[in-house]
């Protein structure tokens, strides 16, 4: 067993780094503005109960809980599945990841100045007002020292403002 958790350890540090690896190859096509969109009609509703199936199993794992609370009447947006999907994950992740125990994480919708805005609150460890221009650059991670144990090269973010940049969007915080 001792092997065997070695083993695993080493197969689950592989396929972090490989995904990492994948995101900077990721951050460079989109420096590059070297992707295509395929750009649809999308109920913004049902993008979001499907990025809350992949990341529920980790906020349960954690006791945690997410609320929706869906108040945009019109919610069709024109955008890309699977960036869209990948971005409303994204931000459930840093919620998810960046609370302390029990995550409480709240998703809502609503209509606004002819779009739909989108906001994802959570409790979790908060940030200073210093890093709140900064968590958009790439590779910028906060300087905590020891508080919390969160693995990443402070990607996500970027990739997040990059698309929704690329897609009419914008992201504030």
């Amino acid at each position: 067993t001792f092997l065997y958790r070695y083993i695993s350890i080493i197969q689950a540090e592989n396929k972090r780094l490989g995904m990492q690896v994948e995101k900077v190859l990721q951050m460079a096509t989109l420096e590059k503005k070297d992707f295509k969109l395929k750009l649809e009609k999308l109920d913004i509703h049902e993008i979001i109960d499907r990025a809350l199936e992949n990341i529920n199993i980790q906020i349960e794992k954690r006791n945690g809980a997410i609320h929706k609370d869906f108040n945009a009447s019109d919610n069709q947006v024109m955008a890309d599945e699977v960036h869209l999907t990948n971005i409303i994950y994204n931000l459930l992740d840093n919620a998810n990841k960046y609370s302390r125990e029990n995550p409480d994480i709240t998703i809502k919708t609503k209509n606004k100045n002819g779009g739909i805005s989108v906001e994802i609150t959570d409790k979790g460890i908060g940030m200073s007002k210093d890093v709140l221009n900064k968590i958009f650059e790439r590779f910028y991670r906060e300087p905590t020292g020891n508080l919390h144990d969160v693995k990443g090269f402070g990607l996500g973010l970027t990739y997040v403002k990059t698309m929704l940049d690329a897609l009419g969007g914008s992201i504030g915080v």
